[in-house]
């Protein structure tokens, strides 16, 4: 039993239905290889449940959402049951790189180094601390485009730490192009990310390991739409958003995550589960992202002032307050703050903290304000940076598959199965 070596491989929302489009081409191999044994899931019917640090916690826990409760990036360091990773830890080795809102409960593990949303701790190790507050930075400062010559140099250390020889060329080619082509930052660092995950793995030889992975669901996020396999959309999308992309951003993320699985098809001393969680379907309308770019200055502009703010995924951020009382009416001013007559912010208020999303979904223009008395207004562009026109929306659906199972994993099952099916590769019965 000790010798049972299982890996995780999170491709978080990834839509193979888009996928098997750019099959076709024969130089994805690995996706070739599995392609055809590619099983369905299915998660909640309410579409405010489709997030996935809603859903990954399911599967996490084998509970669904309305069990789990746990509805809000970040709220995992309140959960006081077991994951799979404190279960497998009690009998074997457990390594986990940014499993999306876990908290870190381990007691022996191999590895274990945090998303970049989730307040919690990395192991004790040097490096995972390392990596923890570089990646942090980088993926909560892409739209801000943050300098910080302290996270660049330590970026710089770790790609030199960890990095394969075989990918140094991809590489440099992801980072010289970066600044024209976006995406491939978000692509770079899940190539370092997965890097790290092999040379750890390799290292520890832990039973248990995940690995998650998110660049797949940003570019579907921000650039579905111009995807190849796209072909009839119900909106015109500005000029100024596509003037400049001239490749196709999910075909060049299937290359990378091609390249990956090959990684893991060929560990012959692991065998491998992939799932998606979630996955995205094209966006019908036309909506804006953006996100503030610093919130004490902007909410100073309104008086309110917190003790703490903790930056989540996109739109999101948690404001945190050392009374009920004043969480309350800054409550009441920030839900009251609009842009041509549309609420910027929705604000969901849960005692001493506000988690708080900007969903203003228009263009914000030059000549827009905002108005904080009769005396005084803003220029909302002065303090948000654009973060996307939404391409991709959450879909229920998702995908699994494995290279060990006897049986055919039957098609539509609830995402709580992959909890059972990991557990029972390691124990005779759930436990």
């Amino acid at each position: 039993m000790k010798n049972r070596k299982l890996i995780l491989l999170s491709f978080n929302e990834l839509n193979f239905n888009f996928i098997r489009y750019y099959l076709k081409n024969k130089k994805y191999k690995n996706f070739s290889k599995i392609i055809d044994k590619i099983s369905q899931t299915k998660s909640e019917e309410q579409y405010e449940l489709l997030e996935p640090w809603i859903q990954w916690v399911s599967i996490y826990t084998g509970k669904k959402a309305y069990q789990h409760k746990i509805f809000r990036l970040g709220d995992i360091v309140k959960f006081k049951e077991e994951t799979i990773f404190d279960q497998i830890d009690k009998n074997y080795s457990v390594g986990a790189i940014c499993p999306m809102n876990i908290n870190n409960n381990l007691k022996s593990s191999g590895y274990f180094i945090p998303d970049p949303w989730t307040d919690t701790e990395s192991d004790n190790n040097f490096w995972s601390k390392k990596i923890h507050n570089t990646i942090s930075f980088f993926v909560k400062n892409n739209a801000n485009k943050s300098f910080s010559i302290k996270n660049y140099l330590n970026l710089f250390i770790i790609i030199i730490k960890f990095i394969s020889f075989k990918n140094i060329y991809l590489y440099i080619f992801l980072i010289l192009t970066s600044s024209k082509y976006k995406w491939r930052k978000a692509l770079f660092l899940d190539l370092l990310l997965n890097d790290i995950h092999l040379k750890l793995i390799n290292k520890k030889r832990v039973n248990f390991s995940n690995l998650f992975l998110n660049s797949f669901a940003h570019i579907q996020h921000h650039y579905f739409l111009l995807s190849s396999a796209i072909h009839n959309i119900s909106f015109k999308i500005p000029e100024w958003y596509k003037k400049n992309i001239t490749k196709d951003p999910l075909e060049e993320a299937l290359y990378i995550y091609d390249k990956i699985l090959g990684d893991y098809l060929s560990l012959k001393e692991y065998k491998l589960i992939i799932a998606t969680g979630l996955t995205q379907v094209p966006y019908d309308i036309l909506k804006f992202y953006y996100r503030l770019r610093n919130h004490n200055i902007f909410f100073e502009k309104f008086n309110v002032k917190f003790c703490k703010v903790l930056e989540l995924m996109s739109r999101d951020f948690i404001l945190q307050f050392d009374d009920d009382t004043k969480c309350m009416d800054a409550a009441d001013i920030i839900k009251n703050i609009s842009l041509n007559n549309t609420n910027l912010f929705k604000v969901d208020n849960r005692g001493n903290n506000l988690f708080i999303t900007l969903t203003y979904p228009h263009e914000i223009r030059a000549k827009d304000r905002i108005f904080i008395n009769d005396n005084n207004k803003l220029n909302l562009l002065d303090f948000v940076s654009f973060v996307a026109i939404k391409n991709g929306m959450h879909s229920g659906d998702g995908f699994y598959y494995d290279n060990f199972s006897q049986r055919k994993i039957e098609e539509n099952i609830n995402i709580v199965k992959i909890n059972e099916i990991i557990l029972e590769f390691f124990y005779e019965k759930k436990i």
